[in-house]
């Protein structure tokens, strides 16, 4: 009661007119209920009555618990002491929850003589939560691998359209990094502990079990749980687990009554940073200390500039800002889900429908993203050993856009001068400054044509399970068959249209459409099939309370097909009818194309999980692998893995320290994975064919040139070709303290790959004219840890959480081909996979005595950089070039949750971040104003010109000198950053004001994405590798509903 007391002291007797308030307002129905004609003597004798006591882990009475009948609203509280009495149906079940610990759910046939006793468990003991792992669930607990788990709930509160979003500082071990904001193509590139190979570094994905289904397109509120396996906990997946695993899981029905959930959110998005460029008198300004220093005259005299500044001449010297001209403040995104589930212990279903829309942040363009889809996950009990269920997803996504790339359109428009403007003072369309149809405006429309994009899917999996207790208790058969398929197609088009351009001379405008192209329609479509088998037999089973087992044995294998085709024609008559049956019928203005391709795997594989008294833990897994993208003899590997946990806290001699330490576990695991992620039938020869038209040409034959289509080798084969293989070790241990409120974890790990696939190409001369097959010859190592720390508590009505995780991941290539000739400092050898090769930038001369005491770029002057001469051979060429070992790859990814709730209101921060990364950002022309304020220039006084951050002017739109605009760590920038990548503040509703209306849940949200950004990038944003030709990343704000009736 001490725990309790200061509590009871200041609340008694608020408690006791609460619960007089709520025993009042749940029996109001039952009130009711009696001017019905059901009689309450009937009412009675159907039920009975319960009593009990609600206690905490350490035996104090708990005041205040919600016992409530379950699938009712006939509830009480706890009592001063801790007890309760109910009336409630014979065959019911009772929930008992209260603020900071677990909800139980009892059946009172439990009671004993009608009385039941219930210990509470704080809601942080997290150890028996159940987590995914590859075929099956395991309590974390008894976890012996490096698993990392997130639910689905917490990804909900990021808020993100794609769910490759989520995952970026929310699990340890995860390295996602966002490198696009654009609707559709806004997939994160996901890493698993950094990058170990030189060759692809694609995690395997598994959705619901099946493998190579995407997921970062599924619907949030259809996800159950992700799942990381990181060691060789992802052994079982054998050839495909070398980049680690992640696991979706989804929502299925559970017993109980149906409940239908609608979650609807309107959003506005914008760039979390727009770049702010040159106007047109700084524009003017660079160019002319360009032209100066190359002694040419200058491109804008006094004159010019003199118009510039009072925007007298709107033709030839406009002043136009292209991020305001192309872009809108904020794009409309919005996003609809309903779901319906329940169902008895016979049947269960859980059933979805979601529709997505994304706007662009363009004006007046045709580019926007949709999509459709459905889910229907089925259980069914048949009889009491055979169980069958039937998975269905459906989606439909439709991309339209332009008739430019996204690459095309920020690549262009803001590096557009400022002195170009999209109309004419009179309202025409202008021509681009340097080309007809580059006008940025234009670009972003539909004026020169649409392309759109339609993928459908259709992912099935019936599955079987047969419990074979009658042979012997424990034994079990299952089986299922997924079938995967795509149906994709696409239509391009594009248009002539009016466009203008102006003779000075004349004062008329003239009417370019003749150099806009003619109608022309492409059109493709492919197809997709993807058939994966699976059947295993497994036992499961505890012997004498003590010795638990469980394994199985299986046997998958899996069929893909591909079917590609492609249509195209011009010259159409009209655009109105925009297929190819309209379009030109002479030969020349037709093309069209196809490919296929098929590949397959068959794996057979199995594992076995040993545990005594849950203290002490083994797991051993075995996997056979055969891949037809090798030559015979040399498609089937064995891949192994082996894991064990010893729970120390188990032990006697641990008792003195539980008080303080509730849970340790030690751990470990080594395991060796493959990856057969290569370009199939590389142990074949490659062929290319020679149509018309092509390069190379086609042969000839005879006096009178005959000419024939034909075949040619283009890559020699490599019949011995073989995977690729990582052995991976990894140690940790998990540990719980203060009776699991506080939690900390950690994993030191080491990968070694061999065999990787590389070309000997590099110490081969490209005159020699060979063109050689992959090898197995590159090996990589990589090594790193993971922290992960967790507090949960409560205080009344309060309770609140902190989670944070720290992951390191450092890789080094230990061989790969490098010509015998290249510099010690630049071979990639003994460095990070992508580290770049740069010049070392020393400074920036400021006297011509500097210029002449030391080695230099021919042509170098006051203002340029200074570049070290590595070598000493006294000049200045790339052998001077230094590699370095950081990249846009961080080392180091970091995330922090900080949550709350508080009677109904709920709010959740989440912090992400990286560090130990850079990029290179060079200017381009037109420029950020960043590379303008602080630049070296003649003007400057001397101090000035000491504290210069840029060399001198060194470009224009026609002409770039070759001195400064090299590849130098003086453009090198810090990639590493903190950001706030979400906020959400909710609440939800009491149920005593929503039940007559037939509301279960109503909770109101607002979030808040990508708020804000410390980082030394400044000009845009730091994941993005492309700069500002790229689609901005979006800050997202998010206003949004949940209701269950």
């Amino acid at each position: 009661m001490d725990t309790h007391l200061n509590r009871v002291l200041f609340s008694s007797t608020f408690i006791r007119l609460a619960a007089c308030a709520v025993l009042s307002a749940g029996f109001f129905p039952m009130v009711h209920a009696e001017t019905s004609e059901i009689s309450t003597a009937g009412i009675m004798q159907q039920s009975r009555t319960v009593t009990g006591k609600v206690l905490d882990p350490k035996g104090e009475t708990v005041i205040g618990a919600n016992v409530m009948e379950k699938g009712t609203s006939n509830g009480t509280i706890t009592d001063f002491d801790g007890n309760f009495t109910l009336n409630v149906s014979p065959n019911a079940t009772l929930v008992i929850s209260y603020i900071g610990y677990k909800t139980q759910e009892i059946p009172v046939s439990q009671a004993k003589a009608g009385r039941l006793e219930v210990t509470l468990r704080e809601d942080s003991e997290v150890m028996d939560e159940v987590v995914v792992v590859g075929y099956g669930t395991q309590r974390k607990a008894t976890l012996t691998g490096s698993v990392s788990s997130v639910s689905g709930d917490d990804l909900k509160k990021i808020s993100a359209a794609n769910l490759t979003n989520t995952l970026a500082g929310k699990t340890a071990g995860v390295i996602a990094n966002t490198r696009s904001g654009e609707p559709g193509a806004d997939d994160a590139e996901i890493l698993i502990r950094g990058k170990g190979t030189l060759g692809s570094t694609s995690p395997l994905i598994v959705v619901d079990g099946i493998a190579d289904r995407s997921f970062g397109r599924l619907n949030p509120e259809d996800i159950e749980s992700i799942s990381v396996l990181k060691d060789a906990s992802a052994a079982i997946y054998g050839a495909r687990a070398a980049n680690g695993v992640i696991l979706v899981t989804t929502k299925r029905g559970k017993e109980g009554k149906i409940t239908v959930n609608y979650s609807g959110n309107v959003s506005i998005s914008q760039p979390t940073r727009i770049p702010e460029m040159l106007d047109a008198y700084q524009y003017a300004t660079y160019v002319n200390e360009f032209d100066a220093a190359q002694g040419n005259a200058l491109t804008y005299p006094e004159t010019a500039l003199a118009k510039i500044l009072d925007g007298s001449d709107q033709i030839n010297y406009p002043n136009t800002n292209w991020w305001n001209a192309v872009s809108k403040d904020w794009a409309t995104n919005t996003e609809h889900s309903l779901s319906i589930s329940g169902g008895t212990d016979k049947f269960s279903f859980y059933t979805s429908a979601q529709y997505m829309y994304q706007d662009v942040i363009y004006k007046d363009s045709p580019q926007n993203y949709n999509q459709y889809q459905f889910t229907t996950n089925l259980d069914a009990q048949i009889t009491k050993a055979i169980k069958f269920s039937m998975d269905i997803l459906g989606r439909q996504t439709v991309n339209n856009r332009g008739a430019y790339s996204t690459e095309d359109l920020f690549g262009y428009f803001l590096t557009t001068s400022p002195m170009a403007a999209p109309y004419y003072p009179n309202g025409l369309l202008r021509i681009g400054h340097d080309g007809i149809t580059n006008n940025a405006v234009l670009m972003v429309s539909d004026l020169p044509g649409t392309d759109k994009t339609t993928n459908n899917t259709i992912n099935l999996k019936p599955r079987l399970r047969i419990d074979l207790d009658v042979i012997t208790p424990g034994l079990y058969a299952e089986g299922y068959a997924a079938l995967d398929y795509t149906f994709n197609n696409g239509k391009t088009i594009r248009n002539p249209y009016d466009i203008y351009s102006y003779d000075a001379t004349t004062g008329e405008y003239i009417n370019q459409r003749d150099a806009t192209g003619a109608t022309s329609v492409g059109s493709w479509s492919s197809n997709s099939s993807t058939v994966t088998v699976n059947a295993r037999i497994g036992y499961s089973r505890t012997f004498n309370d003590v010795h638990k087992v469980d394994a199985f044995v299986a046997y998958e294998q899996s069929k893909y097909k591909y079917n590609y085709l492609y249509g195209y024609r011009t010259n159409f008559t009209s655009s109105v009818l925009p297929d190819l049956d309209f379009g030109s019928t002479n030969k020349d203005d037709q093309s069209n194309s196809g490919n296929s391709d098929e590949t397959a795997r068959q794996n057979w594989f199995g594992r076995i999980n040993y545990g005594y008294k849950d203290k002490y833990l083994a797991e051993f897994t075995l996997r056979y692998d055969g891949s037809m993208n090798f030559a015979p003899g040399h498609r089937w590997g064995v891949f192994p893995g082996f894991s064990a946990g010893w729970v120390m806290s188990e032990e006697n001699f641990f008792e003195p320290l539980k008080n303080v330490v509730s849970f340790f576990k030690l751990k470990g695991s080594w395991g060796m994975m493959g990856n057969d992620n290569i370009s199939a039938y590389q142990y074949l020869s490659m062929y290319g064919f020679v149509a018309d038209n092509s390069t190379p040409s086609r042969y000839v034959f005879g006096v009178d040139p005959v000419f024939a289509e034909s075949i040619y080798e283009t890559v020699t084969a490599n019949p011995l070709v073989t995977w690729e293989t990582a052995k991976t070790w990894n140690v940790g241990f998990s540990s719980q303290f203060l009776d699991g409120k506080f939690g900390l974890d950690f994993d030191y790990f080491q990968s070694r790959r061999s065999d990787i696939l590389i070309t000997r190409n590099a110490s081969i001369p490209t005159y020699s004219g060979l063109s050689l097959p992959a090898e197995n010859l590159g090996k990589v190592k990589n090594h790193g840890f993971e922290l992960i720390a967790t507090y949960r508590d409560h205080a009344g009505d309060f309770e609140w959480g902190v989670t944070g995780n720290v992951t390191y991941a450092k890789n080094e290539v230990v061989y790969m081909d490098e010509a015998v000739d290249t510099p010690e400092w630049q071979r990639q050898t003994g460095h990070p996979i992508d580290g770049g090769t740069y010049y070392q930038a020393l400074g920036i001369y400021q006297t011509q005595e500097q210029i002449d005491a030391t080695p230099h770029l021919a042509g170098t002057k006051v203002g340029d950089l200074i570049y070290q001469d590595t070598n000493d051979d006294g000049s200045i060429t790339w052998d001077d070039a230094v590699r370095r070992d950081k990249s846009a790859t961080p080392k180091w990814i970091f995330g922090l949750t900080l949550n709350g709730a508080w009677k109904g209101f709920d709010v959740n921060a989440f912090f992400q971040g990286q560090a130990d990364a850079e990029i290179l950002v060079q200017p381009t022309m037109n420029m950020a104003t960043d590379f303008y304020e602080g630049r070296w220039s003649e003007s400057n006084t001397a101090e000035q010109n000491m504290a210069a951050k840029w060399p001198r002017a060194f470009m224009k739109e026609s002409q770039v000198d070759g001195r400064n605009s090299q590849s130098s760590t003086w453009w090198l920038r810090d990639a590493s950053f903190v950001r706030l990548k979400s906020l959400e503040i909710g609440y939800t509703f009491p149920k005593k004001w929503i039940t007559r209306l037939g509301i279960d849940n109503l909770r109101l949200y607002a979030n808040g994405n990508n708020l804000f950004t410390i980082d030394g990038v400044d000009i845009f944003d730091p994941e993005m590798t492309n700069g500002i030709r790229g689609y901005s990343i979006q800050r997202t704000w998010t206003f949004g509903v949940n209701v269950t009736f």
